[in-house]
């Protein structure tokens, strides 16, 4: 597993080669769209512009208005118009480009065009390779027909008229050699009904200029931008990845050191903000790593205090008593008899206050009187210290139910008891006091001790937490009241608290949801 996680890559190479693909992705996007789709690109453009002039051309009002247009389009877009009626009588006509066709045509050509337009039923568009058709300075005798699929190609060093008249090629033959310098010829044919009904046939005709001699000086410029982009890349990718990954190499650096609960903030801890926050939270782990490990081994002390203590009463009297004949006396039996009582609750609170931490504690809520209970628990610990000195005063107003898991609440009950009864005043005294709030019963434990300082109040919930009193041994239970009541209270998910004030006392609460006794449910 350890040989695994070393051949990972690590954040820095994946960020690097992250953005060397992206740099690597432009560069071919560039690459095909300047270089390998730039004929397809300037011939579909140049298609739509003479569509564009055609639909611009259709919606002159009259064959005046749409001669200035065309002489106006010829200019502009190198397009040459010409627009026929039925008897191939010019309505229209204006010239853009050098060498036209559609002027050039005979009588025969431009019927055919006419035909094909009326019969089609979108647009016509046909392209032709000037080369194949006539060299510079020779016009053929006739033009082309329209793509059926045959039609005329006349060349001067091959052909004369009545040859070329004569024979026939298809398109395909004609302008399938896309690769050579020869420019291309593209024929636009519509039928058009003019305001006055007449109808008619707009033909339109434009030059499309080779590209090969651009693709290549693009071709050579697009290698040397593509060296300067990748280099470009490369050297952005190494700064950019260093400047993310720094941080958190050595944020994880640090990090290791979480184990001995120090942290040292790393130089670049704030370089970017998710960075700050981590090395903060981290931070905060620390301290709270650190305290944790200090309050453990505060409790362990004072567990082993409170183990000690017990196990020395009872190995110091039963030494006594086997040595001394007059000391085997039932004041001593009851003392062997009350530390071994005092160490198997120690031992016992242990256990559940380890399984409280775990969550193994299960919960059996169901109605049952807390005034009876509170009643009884009171009763039972007040015999248990009146011999001391202490005293449990608990007088209810009326008898309550709540929904609860009885058992465990009583344990509340006990060790609240038990905390209280530890950190009381001078007069011995601890209140208990039950009184009802908007659906819920509230069980108070007060003492009258020295208090808790509010910068401890919220601390004394946490495990282990003691406060800065010296350490006192609990008249019942063990010290580890708070944690196991924290606990209960917390999987009954009921509110709880705590109020004080130096020198007055500490008050100790929580809420359970009142409800009726099971014989007025069952009425």
């Amino acid at each position: 597993m350890k040989r695994n996680k070393e051949k990972r890559p690590g954040i820095r190479r994946r960020i690097s080669l992250a953005l060397l693909l992206f740099g690597a992705a432009l560069v071919l996007m560039l690459w095909l769209f300047q270089i390998v789709f730039l004929e397809s690109f300037y011939r579909s453009y140049r298609i739509r512009q003479v569509t564009a002039t055609a639909d611009s051309l259709a919606t002159a009002a009259s064959p005046e208005e749409m001669q200035e247009m065309a002489d106006l389009l010829a200019v502009q877009g190198d397009v040459c118009v010409l627009l026929l009626d039925g008897e191939l009588t010019p309505l229209v006509s204006a010239e853009g480009t050098r060498n036209c066709l559609i002027h050039r045509m005979g009588a025969q050509d431009l019927a055919r065009w006419c035909e094909q337009a009326r019969t089609a039923e979108k647009p016509v568009t046909r392209l032709f390779r000037v080369s194949a058709m006539f060299s510079p300075g020779q016009l053929p005798a006739e033009a082309l027909p329209p793509g059926d699929g045959t039609g005329e190609t006349p060349h001067p060093d091959t052909a004369d008229a009545s040859e070329t008249r004569r024979g026939r090629r298809s398109f395909g033959d004609r302008f399938g050699d896309w690769e050579n310098d020869s420019a291309m010829a593209l024929i636009y044919a519509r039928d058009l009904t003019l305001q006055d009904g007449t109808e008619a046939v707009l033909l339109l005709n434009t030059r499309i200029s080779p590209v090969s001699s651009t693709v290549s000086a693009l071709r050579a410029q697009m290698t040397l931008i593509t060296l300067l982009v990748m280099v470009g890349v490369g050297l952005l990718a190494w700064g950019i990845s260093g400047w993310v990954s720094r941080p958190i190499i050595e944020t994880n650096e640090a990090a290791r050191s979480l184990a001995k609960s120090r942290y040292e903030r790393p130089a670049h801890a704030d370089g970017y903000r998710e960075i700050a926050e981590l090395n903060t939270t981290l931070e905060r782990a620390a301290e709270e790593l650190g305290q944790v490990e200090h309050l453990q081994h505060e409790l362990i002390a004072n567990i082993s205090h409170d183990l000690r203590t017990p196990l020395t009463m009872i190995g110091g009297y039963a030494e006594a008593m086997r040595d001394i004949p007059d000391e085997n006396t039932p004041e001593n039996m009851q003392i062997i008899i009350d530390e071994t009582a005092r160490l198997s609750t120690l031992v016992s609170e242990l256990l559940d206050f380890s399984r409280m931490q775990a969550g193994g504690v299960a919960m059996h809520i169901g109605p049952f009187c807390l005034t009876d209970g509170t009643e009884e628990i009171v009763r039972r610990v007040g015999k248990l210290v009146e011999k001391d000195g202490y005293r449990v005063a608990f007088a209810p107003a009326e008898r309550l139910w709540v929904e609860g898991d009885a058992t465990r609440i009583g344990q509340v009950i006990y060790n609240l008891l038990g905390n209280a009864l530890t950190y009381t005043g001078g007069d011995k005294t601890v209140t208990v006091q039950q009184t009802l709030r908007e659906g819920r019963v509230r069980l108070e434990v007060r003492d009258t001790g020295k208090g808790i300082a509010p910068e401890e109040l919220p601390l004394i919930w946490n495990r282990y937490y003691r406060t800065k009193e010296t350490h006192r041994r609990a008249v019942i239970g063990s010290g580890l009241g708070l944690n196991i009541v924290r606990g209960i209270l917390e999987q009954h998910g009921v509110p709880y608290g705590v109020e004080s004030r130096e020198g007055e006392g500490t008050t100790f609460w929580f809420e359970l949801n009142r409800t009726e006794p099971p014989e007025q449910q069952d009425g």
